[in-house]
């Protein structure tokens, strides 16, 4: 999943609100976030940003890029099937993946119940997992790490920054929370990035305004015994954790300077060197890892990197052409890629360096197992109704040859 993941992650984890869900946004310098992707308060669409060229090596594009290939019979077939019968009598919003292979989680928004649940997919019957204080405000985006459900809970439709974040235990059914929004002298709450808060071996991570002029904290916590630990200060963007466990986040060191990529131990908070895949890069947009392979927009939200290991170099392997961007739905597992360049959504396999349009319009969740996809509702609703489409990857077709 994307992290940021969900990255995150969840990727995590990743902005825009299709539905009544959230998109992850990531950014860039110091007004800007990144990690499962980010936004700061006041910040516009992607495509609104001003920003500077990401200074990664360009070496053989041409080479190295994917290709588009056409749906055949065998893919249309597959995107036809595997509708969540729910989606279709009630608003639900995919959170995040569960491990199994079978069911996720989600937003619901019942007239008996709204809140986050776990929906298995082939029966659409769900546990309750925590009730929504106000049904039309409250909204939530996280990642699971294969016990551990973490999300933030947004509880304005107008300040992104009005946000709390828990923790569910798979395995006991403890629900705690485990942060909430800082506010300043002024009683307002402070910037903070628009992102979920990524769960990873045990622990949690998210980034929380705590200053002036997009100064925020990177917060850790060890999800057993709910400990907080704020391992660094500073303009800084979304976080997002992989092994070690590391903690990981973006960083602009000066008032406009593109960001860098800063690592730290997750238990220590030390100041660690970054993979070598994150190393090199500058103003780095919407970077999203499953803890192992890594995703990132640069260039003005123009261009896709991608690299299947955090030990090799990412390469370009999309540039888009087209009068819009590449957006901030970006998700990535392993050798899989799902991204939008709108109205369309996109699904790779960059072991064959092929991809092809699956839906015009929505974003999706992907890990390791399933691709999750939410089509775009009929019409604007607060909580719109909209097909949930749960694809286990072992029964998707390969990506047909480029023509």
């Amino acid at each position: 999943m994307a992290t940021s993941g969900d990255s995150r992650n969840e990727g995590y984890r990743g902005g825009l609100r299709p539905a009544a869900g959230l998109v992850i946004i990531c950014l860039v310098a110091a007004s800007c976030q990144s990690g499962s992707s980010s936004i700061r308060k006041g910040i516009g669409s992607p495509q609104l940003e001003q920003i500077t060229a990401t200074h990664v090596e360009r070496a053989s594009v041409a080479k190295h890029t994917w290709c588009k290939a056409r749906p055949n019979a065998a893919w249309r077939k597959a995107l036809r099937g595997g509708v969540v019968a729910i989606s279709r009598r009630a608003s639900v919003v995919p959170l995040a993946l569960a491990t199994d292979g079978r069911s996720f989680f989600a937003s619901i928004y019942t007239k008996a119940y709204s809140g986050v649940v776990r929906i298995d997919a082939t029966s659409s019957r769900f546990t309750k997992i925590k009730r929504y204080p106000d049904s039309n405000s409250d909204q939530a985006s996280g990642s699971f790490d294969g016990r551990w459900l973490v999300w933030a809970e947004y509880h304005s439709l107008y300040d992104t920054g009005d946000f709390s974040i828990w923790s569910w235990d798979s395995r006991t059914g403890r629900l705690r929370q485990i942060g909430s929004a800082a506010r300043s002298p002024s009683g307002e709450f402070w910037t903070s990035a628009w992102q979920a808060p990524v769960a990873f071996a045990g622990y949690a991570t998210w980034e929380q305004g705590s200053g002036q002029n997009n100064v925020g904290d990177i917060h850790v916590v060890d999800l057993e015994s709910g400990r907080d630990h704020v391992v660094h200060s500073g303009r800084v963007g979304g976080s997002f954790l992989i092994d070690g466990p590391l903690v990981v986040w973006p960083e602009s060191i000066a008032p406009g300077a593109l960001t860098i990529m800063r690592t730290a131990g997750a238990r220590t908070g030390r100041i660690v060197a970054a993979p070598p895949a994150l190393r090199k890069i500058r103003g780095g947009l919407a970077p999203v890892t499953d803890g192992e392979a890594l995703a990132f927009i640069a260039d003005s939200w123009t261009s896709l990197w991608w690299s299947p290991s955090l030990r090799t170099k990412p390469r370009i392997v999309i540039s888009s052409r087209d009068a819009y961007t590449i957006d901030n739905s970006l998700q990535v597992a392993g050798r899989y890629v799902f991204f939008g360049v709108q109205p369309r959504s996109y699904f790779a396999d960059g072991a064959s360096g092929r991809y092809l349009q699956i839906n015009k319009g929505g974003w999706a969740r992907l890990n390791t197992k399933v691709l999750v996809l939410l089509k775009p509702s009929a019409k604007k609703a607060s909580h719109g109704i909209s097909d949930i489409v749960f694809l286990p990857l072992k029964s998707l077709p390969p990506i047909p040859p480029c023509r």
